[in-house]
């Protein structure tokens, strides 16, 4: 039976990245003529500097931007205020400008305003928010290798939304371009083992995610490639000899990717 397309799960989990919790939580905007103010609608997650988070510096930003008539902080607008150390500001003008609003009205009409928004960098909340994404990639991570897709994506999602180191994680990259593969998924997630292996071309257990997804898409080629570049690297020779035996089946025409080998994978243990 074909597996469904994980569509409507990549829709929900990007839903669940736009959707992040709120960096600054309040403005101030000059209120004179206007009928609304702007409202934050939703925004990126603050990334917390790693230097200055080892250091246990706290700390804040005021930063005084324009949002338009369409909800949007236009960036030459943003101006630092006051700041409490100068590794915070880009990260908060960042959130700032990632951040969209409902725009001000003026006589029933969209117009522009100046905000004044304080961000904070409390290490407690950084602090938790790592420990949670760490149990979502854990959690996304025992799902994929039972086959729960769809819940993986969003546990990782997660992840990523309380942790912004994750957007780039090889772990996460890893765990779905190969799982997803042993479980039918490749197709759908091809472009995931694309980006595992351009965070690190030289990376065996990567390029080895890729060459197993692209001999499911029938990508005889670029599987070969991968292989060969596994066979290169890997220090070890069951690894070595079982690919040397696919890159033969692949030359031939044949996929070594049986459903016998399917069902073997997805019987074993991580």
């Amino acid at each position: 039976m074909p597996r469904p397309r994980l569509k409507r799960v990549l829709t929900r989990a990007a839903t669940l990245m736009v959707f992040g919790a709120a960096a600054c939580a309040t403005h101030r905007v000059d209120t004179v003529g206007l009928e609304e103010v702007p409202q934050r609608l939703w925004g990126p997650p603050l990334a917390y500097p790693e230097s200055l988070m080892l250091a246990e510096v706290e700390g804040s930003v005021i930063l005084q931007a324009r949002v338009d008539t369409n909800g949007r902080v236009d960036r030459t607008s943003v101006r630092v205020l006051r700041s409490t150390n100068p590794g915070f500001e880009a990260p908060a003008i960042e959130m700032l400008v990632g951040t969209r609003f409902r725009p001000a009205y003026r006589e029933g009409s969209p117009t522009v305003a100046v905000i004044q928004v304080p961000v904070r960098f409390e290490l407690e909340n950084a602090v938790e928010n790592r420990v949670a994404a760490a149990e979502a990639v854990a959690e996304g991570q025992r799902l994929a290798r039972a086959g729960t897709l769809g819940p993986a994506m969003v546990a990782f999602t997660e992840a990523r939304r309380l942790d912004t180191r994750l957007v780039s994680s090889p772990t996460i990259w890893w765990t779905l371009c190969w799982y997803g593969s042993v479980w039918g998924y490749a197709e759908d997630l091809i472009s995931t083992c694309d980006r595992l292996v351009a965070l690190d071309p030289d990376d065996v257990r990567a390029r080895d995610a890729r060459g197993f997804a692209r001999a499911l898409t029938g990508d005889f080629q670029g599987a070969i490639a991968d292989f060969e570049a596994v066979i290169a690297a890997s220090s070890s020779a069951g690894q070595r000899a079982e690919r040397a035996e696919w890159i033969r089946a692949l030359q031939a025409g044949h996929n070594p990717v049986t459903p016998e080998v399917l069902e073997r994978l997805q019987r074993r243990e991580p």
